[in-house]
């Protein structure tokens, strides 16, 4: 989880990090927020959005199951968003025509971070809050309760999400070969 804050947070003003309340003590990173997550997706968010400055004009949402976001794509979502309202990271998922078998790239993959203006990354998170409603992610409860437009950007191939042990494993590989070439 460090290394993941590690590469966000220089980018942002504030950085708020929603953690199972065990791991609280665990993390020990200056300049950023700990907040305990709640039951459910939709509550640990909220809890996060809660410790956000009430100021702030865009929100970012990056799970830290995705340590190799890289600050390139954190800037082209923060850029877009401020133009549109929402910038949401996506790869193309190829498909297969039945009959011809010939790539098909109709389907995308949403990435984090999501990045949404504050205001009505808020509402919809209040209203999703009262309806008990859980979204498969940041864009599913913002397109359902507002309005907000919002832009894909390329995502990165590099931005896998660890959900296997083997995801560790590449992971690892990427960290060593960016030491190598000084990346990392």
């Amino acid at each position: 989880m460090e290394f993941t804050i590690g590469r966000v947070l220089g980018l942002v003003s504030q950085l708020v990090v929603v953690c199972s309340p065990r791991l609280l003590e665990t993390i020990q990173v200056d300049g950023v927020d700990l907040v305990p997550g709640g039951p459910t997706r939709t509550a640990s968010e909220i809890a996060g959005l809660d410790a956000v400055a009430p100021d702030a004009e865009l929100i970012g949402i990056h799970d830290g199951a995705r340590p190799l976001v890289s600050p390139r794509l954190i800037e082209r979502l923060f850029a877009r968003a401020a133009e549109v309202g929402g910038a949401i990271p996506v790869l193309a998922l190829p498909m297969m025509e039945k009959k011809t078998l010939k790539p098909l790239n109709r389907a995308v993959a949403a990435q984090t971070p999501q990045v949404f203006r504050a205001g009505s990354l808020r509402l919809a998170y209040r209203l999703a809050e009262r309806d008990g409603i859980h979204g498969q992610d940041t864009a599913d409860i913002v397109s359902r309760y507002t309005a907000l437009s919002m832009a894909a950007v390329m995502g990165d191939e590099d931005n896998i999400k660890v959900t296997y042990p083997r995801d560790l494993d590449t992971v690892r590989s990427w960290l060593r070969s960016s030491a190598r070439s000084g990346e990392a």
